[in-house]
């Protein structure tokens, strides 16, 4: 008897910046040989561009201020915003390590509030909780795409005359309560690293503030805290982005609610797919949320365990990946700072359960049944 042979399928990956590049046809070239032939190579006119455009995208009366990366955001930002030695700053266990690193590179101490489970976000309440007589500033974390509450927070820190830095890196685009990413935070934080929803050819960061003097001062600071050619009102360093990446992100940004529209309908796809598994559960887009889908996470639930989740789905040439595995507490670095397994039961059992899945704008919907079929058989323990 003739057995049939097993479909190939192609393997689907968690980012397509090919197909990006493809999509964007020669605009790209075109925009980095423009900049090649200006010889203006950092900041200059391609950067500012970008300053102000992304500034109105973010509803933010001054032009961003464009550095090297997401992390010298968040360091000059807390810079900015007048964080000194010593203070306390709240931010988030569950997420990437840079958001408490940024806090403790410039001699702050990164104090910790548990996150919802069901979003995977900084708690309000946990957040008051964790307020003391030194905090000076409060970093919440929009994680996968979805602001944390910024209403709730903007009141907690008017009331305790405390600062926010939004972490952004993860949120380009996103919106809740009507409120803008960047909009509501006294400065907030972007990175534009290659695999982000708004994603440079290499690393590229911008600070957004609406405070005339958090902008003036995170300025100086991106150029070694220079307020004129030659003078120096304080230390800072060279943190300037590059011309290149201003006209990458410049053709880039026109097509940013397209790609964020998209990666919601695949978003709405997997939910569809996955209403009433027992052993699945996606993590919650809030009420008044436009979620951006940076990722689509999902907690596995079940018995058969997400390692051996991940193996099948690898097996069947589907990329999925855990962010984040080990929280913020209990990673080697974060010892002096006095936490230890319990301490926020939350982000541990995100850090064991959560898996990412793809979800970039160039899937196509048959991709996304595909992992959506693969990752239910996986969890059922029928794959």
């Amino acid at each position: 008897m003739l057995v049939a042979p097993a479909v190939a399928h192609a393997p689907i990956g968690l980012v397509d910046l090919a197909a990006e590049r493809l999509a964007l046809g020669p605009a790209l070239e075109e925009a980095v040989l423009r900049v090649l032939r200006s010889g203006a190579y950092v900041l200059g006119p391609e950067v500012e561009r970008f300053e102000q455009s992304f500034a109105r995208l973010c509803r933010v009366p001054l032009p961003g201020l464009g550095v090297a990366n997401g992390t010298d955001a968040l360091i000059l930002g807390l810079r900015a915003l007048g964080v000194q030695p010593g203070d306390h700053v709240i931010t988030s266990p569950f997420t990437f390590f840079a958001s408490a690193g940024a806090i403790a590179w410039i001699g702050a101490v990164p104090r910790l509030a548990d996150v919802e489970l069901d979003t995977a976000l900084l708690d309000p309440v946990a957040a008051r909780r964790a307020v003391d007589a030194r905090t000076r500033c409060l970093l919440p974390v929009h994680l996968y795409g979805q602001l944390a509450d910024m209403r709730a927070l903007r009141a907690l820190a008017d009331e305790k005359r405390l600062a926010i830095l939004e972490d952004a890196a993860q949120s380009h685009g996103a919106e809740r309560d009507g409120v803008a990413c960047g909009e509501l935070g006294d400065a907030a934080a972007f990175s534009f690293y290659p695999t982000k929803n708004l994603g440079a050819c290499g690393e590229g960061g911008l600070i957004l503030t609406r405070r005339a003097e958090v902008h003036a001062r995170a300025k100086r600071l991106r150029d070694h805290g220079s307020s004129a050619k030659y003078q120096h009102a304080e230390i800072g360093t060279n943190s300037r982005l590059q011309a290149f990446q201003g006209a990458v992100l410049n053709v880039k940004l026109p097509h940013l609610a397209r790609w964020n529209e998209r990666r919601r309908a695949l978003a709405a796809r997997y939910d569809r797919a996955f209403d009433g598994a027992q052993e699945l559960a996606p993590l919650r887009a809030a009420r008044g949320s436009t979620h951006v889908y940076h990722q689509y996470a999902v907690r596995v639930t079940g018995e058969v365990g997400r390692e051996r989740v991940l193996a099948a789905l690898e097996a069947q040439q589907i990329s999925a990946a855990v962010h984040y595995p080990t929280p913020v507490h209990l990673q080697a670095a974060a010892r002096p700072w006095g936490y230890g397994p319990g301490d926020f039961p939350n982000a541990e059992r995100l850090a064991r359960e959560v898996l990412c899945l793809p979800v970039h704008p160039f899937l196509s919907d048959s991709d996304v049944d595909r992992v959506a079929e693969c990752l239910l058989g996986a969890v059922q323990g029928r794959i």
